[in-house]
């Protein structure tokens, strides 16, 4: 056919190009923009994929750099009304947790705030904090409340576990942890999983961390 095609065009210029000539060219032509388009699309899927991943991986690990901070720095709080602090942890579920802790606190005139960690209808982790107030000897936190986005959607399933001196699991009632419960605790597994993106099949981030708290006020069994 490029033969063809010199010959012609050496020739008389007036010839053209025949039927079957140019319907072969169209579909060579169609081919290859076939292919290039196939090659263009993957490229551009492998880009968003990437993308997407490092957004999860990003939003996964702002999750968990703020509950780890907070956890780990948890402690009991003393309080008037009775000789025994209340424990670390004021309230907890397998999707939202209250504790006092001493994050972000002068290292000169240290007091604590309760922060809550609280997954919405969306999927996102919202961090509240009140900050102390001091009443004679003790904190209280009758504060204004302070709340912001950590990000997400985040799966709740398996989002916060319990663990006590023995790392054994500590399982929420229908109405959260328990006072016992809440004494007994002494780290917590947080699991941040954001979900994958249907329309890419990549594979969902997980992030897993045991955190533990250090400064809680642990009645051993043996005592």
């Amino acid at each position: 056919m490029i033969r063809a095609l010199r010959r012609r065009l050496r020739g008389d210029r007036d010839a053209g190009i025949s039927m079957v000539e140019l319907l072969v060219t169209i579909l060579i032509t169609g081919i290859v923009m076939s292919i290039v388009a196939a090659m263009f699309i993957n490229v551009a899927k492998v880009a968003a994929n990437a993308n997407g991943t490092n957004t999860r991986t990003s939003v996964a690990g702002n999750v968990m750099n703020e509950m780890s901070e907070v956890i780990r720095t948890a402690a009991n709080n003393a309080i008037a009304s009775s000789d025994d602090p209340d424990p670390a942890l004021v309230s907890g579920t397998t999707a939202t947790v209250t504790l006092y802790s001493y994050v972000d606190t002068s290292p000169t005139a240290p007091a604590p705030t309760k922060v809550t960690f609280r997954v919405d209808a969306s999927g996102f982790v919202w961090e509240d904090r009140v900050a102390a107030t001091a009443s004679g000897s003790y904190w209280v936190f009758t504060g204004a409340t302070t709340s912001r986005n950590l990000g997400g959607p985040v799966s709740t399933t398996g989002f916060l576990t319990y663990l006590d001196q023995d790392n054994a699991e500590v399982i929420p009632g229908s109405g959260g942890l328990s006072l016992t419960q809440r004494n007994s605790i002494s780290s917590i597994k947080v699991t941040v999983t954001i979900a994958n993106n249907p329309t890419l099949g990549s594979d969902p981030v997980v992030l897993v961390n045991t955190i533990g708290m250090p400064n809680l006020l642990l009645t051993s069994k043996d005592t």
